[in-house]
């Protein structure tokens, strides 16, 4: 287990491979262990660091929960690490971070990858009301690990011995959160919006969409549309984890992404 303290907080990170750095960041209420199924076969390519954000997994719980203070956490340890120039990979919220990361200093970035994610988490729309209304109460109400159990339900829904352990995994995984720290991050994550920057993103970028996620595919269009590099991809009959729901898919598809040597030039910059 590796540790770094960063901005008072002791943020955990797996750091295994060689080569171009990529970094992975989880979502709400998960850690680096959801990127299980990408730590072995992107670490034969790239040097790969996952690390758990501030108040999840097993880094420390202190300090302000939010997309900012998330963002500013993982450059800290990049600073550590001695990373300048790295692929960036964020699912859900930890798709925000990225996004955030990538607004802050574009040019780090080689190319980013946001899976199931949005560039604003505004409650404008009956569907986001609702999905936090529900987490939120869920949480603040019953606990994590009844919460736990809901969220693995929607995710892993079916019936195969995989989506089953899947679904095992998420519980177990989920019932160990913080009730406080993860009210605290929707409270903060309400009203975050980017919307408005994302034309100023040249770097190429992959938007990976889910048939069945939260919320609906036309967003995830309307997303990649505003961004003036980007490609979407939207896997059919999978859920909101696409990185562990379908690992071999996502992967081949990232792994591709990230190898291409396709260029775009804007501005005299050059991005590869």
């Amino acid at each position: 287990m590796a540790y770094a303290e960063i901005n008072g907080v002791d943020l955990y990170f797996d750091d295994i491979g060689s080569g171009v750095p990529v970094v992975m960041l989880h979502g709400l209420g998960a850690s680096h262990e959801d990127w299980e199924s990408q730590r072995t076969p992107f670490s034969r390519r790239y040097r790969v660091i996952a690390p758990d954000l501030r108040g999840f997994g097993a880094s420390g719980r202190s300090g302000e929960y939010s997309v900012a203070q998330f963002a500013d956490d993982i450059w800290g340890l990049l600073e550590t690490l001695k990373v300048r120039r790295f692929h960036l990979i964020g699912h859900s919220m930890g798709g925000a971070v990225a996004l955030q990361m990538a607004l802050d200093r574009p040019e780090r970035i080689r190319r980013l990858v946001l899976a199931d994610t949005l560039p604003s988490f505004e409650t404008n729309t009956l569907g986001k009301r609702m999905l936090f209304a529900y987490r939120y109460a869920m949480m603040g109400v019953f606990g994590p690990q009844r919460l736990a159990k809901a969220v693995a339900r929607k995710l892993f829904p079916g019936t195969e011995r995989e989506q089953v352990r899947l679904r095992e995994r998420a519980v177990r995984r989920g019932d160990i959160n913080d009730r406080t720290v993860y009210l605290d991050t929707i409270r903060n994550l309400l009203g975050w919006t980017v919307t408005s920057r994302l034309a100023t993103l040249t770097m190429p970028v992959l938007v990976i969409a889910a048939e069945h996620d939260y919320f609906p595919v036309s967003d995830a269009e309307a997303f990649a549309a505003a961004l003036p590099n980007a490609q979407l991809e939207v896997f059919a009959g999978a859920h909101h984890a696409v990185p562990l729901e379908i690992p071999g898919a996502f992967n081949r598809r990232v792994l591709d992404f990230l190898a291409s040597r396709s260029r775009l030039k804007k501005k005299g910059v050059g991005y590869k």
